[in-house]
């Protein structure tokens, strides 16, 4: 690019693990740069092959990040296109990149993104559980009174939260989780683990359930969707947050129907047996 022409930053999203998932568009981005920073620098080239021809290459991790804006804003003044790609994913979304950002934007540089694979996304379109009303908080902190409130506000609340973690610590947040939410055994989990790979796999069932047999570390990092309590109080009105509780409830394609009636009489006051009964005849009714 011309020195006259201003320089421009470019956030490139890469695939989880999938090759065949990167755009040509992100392919263009990446080998068009005039600067290209990376997370790790090996990883453009296991995406384009040993034979590409690439920009040259600067590590752009989380602890030397800020010492890259220096170089950054350099490029920048000078005209250059510089595309960011993080390892896997989008850039900034729980990856480096929020200060190359930061920078680029308080210098008045034009900053642009190619959109790629998100975990978080591709977990919760798996997961089956709604996503109108959803709350990414990425990973939790390792431990202490951070870490314990952040749980306890995961306690309290209604939409579907999306986590990020290592899949050899997964055992222990499910521990955490079920121990801090009082209503583990009606919360809903999905595991999503080696995502876009050969061996994705999505692990389903109660918040109650999976702690108790997830016990061992899983591969890779892990993307785990928890369902929205049904317990939690708000100040509106109660009736009308009895009725969003039993329309969830009713919904929720991962409960089997006698477990859905157990849940929907412990909120009504009601016998599980007869709900139980009506369901099926729901459903009957639904497909005559």
């Amino acid at each position: 690019m011309s020195a006259d022409a201003p320089g421009k930053l470019v956030l490139v999203g890469t695939p989880l693990g999938n090759r065949g998932d990167l755009s040509p568009r992100a392919r263009e981005a990446i080998v068009g740069a005039d600067v290209l920073f990376c997370e790790d620098t090996r990883s453009p080239l296991r995406l384009l092959g040993e034979g590409a021809t690439l920009p040259p290459r600067i590590s752009c991790f989380v602890a030397n990040e800020g010492e890259r804006v220096a170089l950054l804003l350099d490029n920048l003044a000078r005209g250059k296109v510089v595309a960011y790609v993080s390892e896997a994913g989008l850039p900034v979304w729980s990856d480096p990149g929020l200060r190359l950002v930061q920078a680029a934007v308080e210098a008045g540089y034009p900053v642009d993104v190619v959109p790629g694979p998100t975990a978080a996304a591709v977990a919760l379109c798996l997961s089956g559980l709604p996503a109108d009303d959803v709350r990414f908080l990425g990973f939790l902190p390792r431990g202490g009174p951070e870490r314990a409130e952040r749980l306890e506000s995961i306690a309290r609340e209604r939409g579907t939260v999306l986590l990020y973690e290592a899949g050899n610590r997964v055992p222990a947040l499910l521990r955490d989780l079920a121990a801090a939410l009082p209503d583990a055994d009606s919360r809903r989990v999905a595991i999503g683990r080696e995502l876009t790979k050969q061996h994705q796999e999505v692990l389903r069932g109660s918040l109650a359930e999976l702690a108790a047999t997830v016990d061992e570390a899983l591969r890779g990092e892990v993307t785990l969707v928890l369902g929205g309590s049904t317990q939690a109080q708000s100040a509106g009105d109660p009736a009308q947050d009895a009725a969003r509780a039993l329309w969830q409830l009713v919904c929720d394609p991962g409960l089997k129907p006698r477990e859905k009636a157990k849940q929907i009489a412990a909120l009504t006051g009601l016998e599980a047996r007869a709900i139980y009964e009506q369901l099926g005849a729901l459903r009957r009714g639904a497909g005559e």
